[in-house]
């Protein structure tokens, strides 16, 4: 399968967002219906408003503005790993905390998360937990082959050597600048690039790399279902049938009505063995297509060929 840009600059939506792909096999772009959400609670504007008004250091606007876009996706580790910023900077620690927490269990979460997280349970006294936090960061190390990237090991290695120098310091450490780990949040042209960028690799099936440069996208623009549904397809074709399972989950949250989503994650359902969630899909995307789709005649043919 490949995936196609509708335009070579891909523009941008009106909110910054990279615009929809074009894919028979499913990549669809935004339904003609739009997000699910209101506009007064639009999560890319509320996410970009919110990296915006942190960096500015406006952490209560931040704040507002990050909790707006995560409940559009709840669990995504660059939203909660942003909101974790800007709790430390209006000095509140437990919601920071909290944060962090959940930016550490999802598969995008930048790797400072652990290093935010590590200091701050250090600075609470839980040197124990800290330490778990050093220990997930050299297995995460330890587990960053080729695949991984050079950009992303280093970066792991940056919050290990940082929680580690903070572990051995017989004072207080104070809580890292997210950007001495080398990662930062993107601008929107920036996200853009990263687009492209994923989904040359994705054609190339280079997918580890691909899913990275699609979550430098979302750092981008926020939780937007175009990107979350070839987060997903990525993730399927690297057998990260729960990342990809969550993808689908948000984008959808986000946008009911997204075609594409719809029909990977009925194929990601027959990957499962599960023929008859499979098929509701399709039956949604029969309501959805009333005059008939790609992405329901490319489901209904992996439906046919399953049931073989």
């Amino acid at each position: 399968m490949k995936l196609k840009l509708t335009a070579v600059a891909l523009a941008l939506a009106c909110i910054g967002a990279p615009a929809a792909l074009a894919d028979g096999g499913g990549g669809g772009g935004m339904s003609s219906s739009g997000p699910a959400v209101s506009p007064r609670e639009d999560p890319n504007a509320a996410y970009q408003a919110g990296v915006a008004a942190l960096n500015a250091q406006n952490y209560a606007e931040a704040i507002r503005q990050l909790r707006t876009a995560r409940r559009a996706a709840p669990s995504d580790g660059i939203i909660n790993f942003a909101l974790g910023l800007a709790y430390v900077g209006a000095g509140e620690t437990d919601d920071a905390r909290g944060a962090f927490e959940r930016s550490v269990r999802a598969s995008n979460a930048p790797a400072g998360a652990r290093l935010q997280l590590g200091l701050l349970y250090l600075q609470g006294g839980d040197r124990a937990r800290a330490v778990e936090q050093q220990t997930a960061l050299q297995n995460a190390i330890n587990a960053c082959d080729a695949r991984c990237g050079d950009q992303r090991r280093a970066q792991l290695q940056a919050a290990y050597d940082q929680l580690t120098t903070a572990l051995n310091a017989p004072a207080e450490a104070p809580a890292a600048d997210p950007a001495t780990t080398g990662w930062n949040f993107p601008n929107v042209e920036e996200g853009r690039l990263a687009y492209a960028e994923a989904v040359g690799l994705i054609n190339q099936e280079r997918y580890a790399e691909g899913l990275d440069a699609l979550a430098r996208a979302q750092s981008a623009v926020g939780p937007h279902p175009d990107v979350l549904n070839y987060m997903g397809f990525a993730s399927r074709k690297l057998g990260r049938f729960d990342d990809a399972l969550a993808y689908y989950g948000q984008a959808l949250a986000i946008d009911p009505g997204h075609l594409g989503a719809t029909e990977y994650l009925g194929e990601l359902y027959i990957q499962m063995g599960d023929l008859n969630r499979a098929r509701r899909q399709l039956a949604r995307l029969d309501e959805l297509c009333a005059y008939g789709c790609a992405q329901r005649e490319e489901l209904a043919r992996w439906i046919a060929t399953a049931s073989e």
